[in-house]
């Protein structure tokens, strides 16, 4: 896989990114290609990195970056929200189409964990997207946070982020918290492929104990904002309105971080061409290159990309 990395901007603030090119790739041709965009506390270097190899090894370009509030891209620090990363995705899709390796009439997207719900209201918003797969993800946010959590560390975190609404409007303290706060059943999936990927980056040291590229642990805290956006994001009207666009729902089976109910309710709404694939797994116990459980998964979408991005 060959790399280049570049600059974009989303609300005049620098993101910084790498393309991702298969080893083939000759100057002058113009492929298909890939957005992979992490959930929300993700980065570049952990699952855009690994989707880019997959899909690099299977002739696509890619794109991989970090969203804003995320080093070393702008924004203020340890702040963002799903609609900004609506706003960040939108704005790459817009620098991916002019770029020389791209054909801009060949342009998806792939959204793992709640990238995949702000994926889909990217695909609908910009022209130029043809096709969408968003993996362990959500539609409606409040009946995706109330399950995963239960009603009372759910209604615990409702009270805690009415206090930081306060907060922030009155002091402009943005209330820097662990993210899994607002998070349900982070305990489910652990992070296998992060704390691996982390680790070897760092030498074979722990994320928590050195620090990730940037300086920072990972997940840093950030701004409890993040949980508003949660209960605000919702994507049931978005879907009914996505024809003639494809979308690709993909899901573990056994998920308990993001309910399958999310996964069924994605492919019951969207009204265009779709389709759904279940991988025999949890959230991302399988997430490694040869796993064949992430194997398949790619296998699939790899056919239903090469299909639609026509």
């Amino acid at each position: 896989m060959k790399t280049r990395d570049i600059i974009f901007y989303s609300e005049c603030e620098k993101i910084v990114g790498t393309i991702y090119l298969p080893d083939d790739y000759k100057a002058g041709e113009k492929r298909p290609c890939i957005l992979a965009n992490s959930g929300w506390t993700g980065l570049n270097i952990v699952y855009p990195a690994m989707f880019a190899r997959a899909f690099t090894a299977r002739g696509f370009v890619c794109l991989g970056f970090d969203y804003r509030g995320f080093k070393p891209s702008e924004g203020y620090p340890k702040y963002t929200t799903l609609e900004r990363e609506v706003e960040d995705i939108s704005n790459a899709v817009n620098f991916m189409k002019v770029q020389p390796e791209v054909d801009p009439n060949k342009i998806g997207l792939v959204g793992w964990g709640v990238g995949g719900a702000v994926c889909v209201e990217v695909a609908a918003r910009e022209e130029d997207v043809k096709a969408v797969a968003t993996l362990n993800s959500f539609v409606n946010g409040v009946r995706w946070m109330r399950m995963g959590m239960g009603n009372d560390k759910y209604n615990k975190m409702l009270r805690m982020l009415k206090e930081d609404k306060v907060t922030r409007a009155t002091t402009g303290d943005p209330v820097l918290r662990h993210p899994y706060v607002c998070y349900p059943n982070i305990d489910e999936s652990g992070n296998f492929y992060i704390d691996e990927t982390l680790k070897k980056i760092n030498g074979g040291v722990s994320d928590k104990a050195n620090g990730i590229n940037n300086g920072e642990e990972f997940p840093t805290p950030m701004s409890s904002v993040i949980g508003e956006s949660f209960l605000r994001f919702n994507i049931e009207n978005t879907l009914s309105k996505l024809s003639p666009k494809a979308l690709f729902v993909g899901h573990g089976r056994y998920n308990e971080l993001h309910d399958k109910i999310e996964a069924e309710e994605a492919y019951r709404l969207a009204n265009g061409p779709k389709e759904i694939y279940y991988v025999e797994g949890k959230h991302n116990e399988w997430m490694f290159d040869e796993d064949p459980k992430f194997v398949g998964l790619i296998e699939a979408m790899e056919a239903f990309f090469k299909k639609y991005l026509k």
